[in-house]
């Protein structure tokens, strides 16, 4: 009984290994025809066949990276950086991390020269990104020439950069401070002018003589009229005492003439 059930292991332990190494010969076939593919500069085939042994065994590190590769080859930095991600994060196999690591900062690096003509600043973010991978890559082997190498250069052009960003920052706030200047005149211009309008009429009023006011002519008149009429009319309360006097001084000349007779008392 015993015997009988070693004997089943060992015949699914042998058909297992001989699945695995079915399964293994399929994948060396795909990647081999892959890599072929690559050297021959065909990118897209290459990839249909890594594509195949991934889906034979998809948490293969090997089929990645060289996919990464291809997706290099055809400036889809994008999807190269995400795949040499992974395999750096989930590989066993250090000198392929250092590898995947080493390229992700060659595509950091590349993806920073694209943004020099629309973004400086963005530029020099991916440089750093590129620097900060080949120092993992010295990390974990410090006598890598060309990681060392490539912070070299990738220091120098970031240098270069920042003299760039700092000459248009320079030019964009000379030119925001003309556009303020020039903003500030014009307002100052149309101020002046809206003030000289009311000068020119202050002065304008200032300068003409003040009108003479128009004479009351019916005033005057009346005036006028009323002084001829006090000079022609004569005051009547003198001229009755001039006629009183006159009348007096007649009566007084007859009772001279006819003498004095006196008058009888009625008594």
């Amino acid at each position: 009984m015993n015997a009988r059930k070693y004997k089943m292991v060992a015949a699914v332990v042998i058909a297992l290994l001989a699945a695995q190494s079915g399964l293994g010969k399929s994948i060396r076939a795909s990647v081999h025809q892959a890599n072929k593919l690559y050297a021959e500069g065909n990118y897209s085939e290459a990839m249909s066949k890594y594509d195949q042994a991934l889906v034979e065994q998809p948490t293969a590190p090997e089929p990645k990276f060289n996919k990464a590769n291809s997706y290099y080859r055809l400036d889809d930095l994008g999807r190269a950086m995400d795949l040499y991600s992974q395999v750096a994060a989930e590989s066993k196999d250090m000198k392929l991390v250092t590898k995947a690591k080493y390229n992700l900062g060659n595509s950091h690096f590349q993806q920073g020269l694209k943004q020099r003509d629309s973004s400086l600043q963005k530029a020099i973010d991916e440089l750093q990104s590129s620097i900060g991978c080949w120092r993992q890559v010295l990390d974990i082997k410090a006598d890598n020439e060309k990681a060392a190498r490539n912070i070299e250069v990738a220091r120098l052009t970031i240098k270069d950069l920042i003299d760039q960003l700092n000459k248009q920052k320079k030019k964009e706030g000379q030119q925001k401070q003309q556009k303020q200047e020039k903003q500030e005149k014009q307002e100052n211009q149309q101020q002046d002018q809206s003030q000289g309008g009311g000068q020119d009429q202050q002065q304008k009023t200032a300068q003409e003589p003040n009108q003479p006011e128009e004479p009351n002519q019916p005033q005057q008149q009346e005036q006028k009229e009323k002084q001829q009429r006090q000079a022609v009319v004569p005051d009547s309360t003198a001229q009755e005492i001039l006629d009183k006097e006159q009348r007096q001084r007649k009566e007084r000349q007859v009772f001279q003439r006819a003498g004095y007779q006196k008058v009888e008392r009625d008594w």
